[in-house]
C-alpha cells in the first residue's frame, strides 16, 4: 500500500551501485528514511529527490527492506541556494538542526515543517544578511519546542524593571540581576536587540535589517550554546561560525 507525502530532503547516503537512501522530513509522518531505485543512473527520472532541500511530493511503498520512493513531484528545489556559498553553509546548518531533533507531538512537527519551508525561501528567493535566517530559524524554534528566549522580563521573578539580563542555560531562560546565579552569563543588550527584531521581522524582510555590528554572531553563539545544553546535541554548523 502506498502513500503520499509532502517532504523535504535533509540529508542523502549510498545504499548500493544504483541506489540512494533519503532521509525525509514531512508534516504526516515526522523523519523517514526511504530508499531512491536506480537514481544514480544517467537518465534517472527523480535524480531530484535525492538533493538536500528538495520540497517535493514523495509516494512512498512499504518494501521488504523499507520504505521506497516509488514517485516523486518536486514542488521546489531551492537549487538557487547552492550557487551561494554562505546561504548554503546557513540552509545546511538549518537541516543539520533538523536532523538532531525529536518531536514530541504533531504539532510540534507541523510547525518545524512550516519553519524550515520559510527559511529556506528566505535563504532562497529574499536574501538575508549572513545569518540572520539561522538565527531566526533557531529563535522560532525554540518557541515551538517549548523553551522561548524572552528578552522583555526575567522569567524566573517576572520582572520587566531590569538593568541587565542573563542567560541560564540550565534552563534556557534569560534571568534578571537578582535572580540569576554564579554560573549564568551576561546577556549584551546588543544581543537582546537582535533577538527581539529578528523574531518580530517576517522572513521575507531580512534582508532590510541592520542589526548592530557583531550582535547577530553573538545572538547565533548564544542560541547554539542553548541549543546543545537543552537537547545534548553537538553542532558543527560548518562554514557558519568558522
Amino acid at each position: 500500500m502506498s502513500e503520499k507525502i509532502k517532504a523535504i530532503v535533509i540529508r542523502s547516503n549510498d545504499r548500493k551501485e544504483k541506489d540512494t537512501n533519503v532521509l525525509l522530513f514531512s508534516v504526516e509522518k515526522g523523519k523517514i528514511w526511504a530508499t531512491l531505485k536506480g537514481v544514480k543512473t544517467q537518465n534517472a527520472k527523480m535524480k531530484l529527490a535525492s538533493q538536500p532541500f528538495c520540497f517535493g511530493e514523495f509516494i512512498i511503498e512499504e518494501g521488504k527492506t523499507g520504505n521506497v520512493v516509488i514517485g516523486f513531484e518536486c514542488l521546489e528545489s531551492f537549487h538557487e541556494i547552492s550557487e551561494n556559498i554562505d546561504r548554503y553553509f546557513e540552509a545546511s546548518a538549518v537541516l543539520e538542526i533538523l536532523d538532531k531533533l525529536k518531536f514530541s507531538n504533531n504539532f510540534e512537527q507541523a510547525q518545524a515543517f512550516l519553519l524550515v519551508l520559510k527559511t529556506l525561501k528566505s535563504l532562497c528567493f529574499f536574501s538575508p544578511k549572513s545569518i540572520y535566517a539561522i538565527n531566526k530559524f533557531m529563535i522560532g524554534l525554540f518557541e515551538i519546542l517549548g523553551v522561548p528566549l524572552r528578552e522583555d522580563k526575567c522569567s524566573c521573578c517576572g520582572t520587566t524593571a531590569f538593568d541587565k539580563l542573563y542567560i541560564d542555560y540550565s534552563t534556557g531562560e534569560f534571568v534578571c540581576t537578582g535572580c540569576k546565579t554564579y554560573n549564568n552569563e551576561e546577556v549584551q543588550k546588543t544581543v537582546l536587540a537582535a533577538l527581539k527584531i529578528l523574531r518580530n521581522t517576517d522572513f521575507e524582510k531580512l534582508g532590510t535589517l541592520k542589526l548592530a555590528q557583531g550582535s547577530e554572531v553573538l545572538l547565533l553563539k548564544l542560541l547554539v550554546k542553548n541549543f546543545e545544553r537543552q537537547f545534548d546535541e553537538h553542532l558543527k554548523l560548518m562554514g557558519v561560525l568558522s
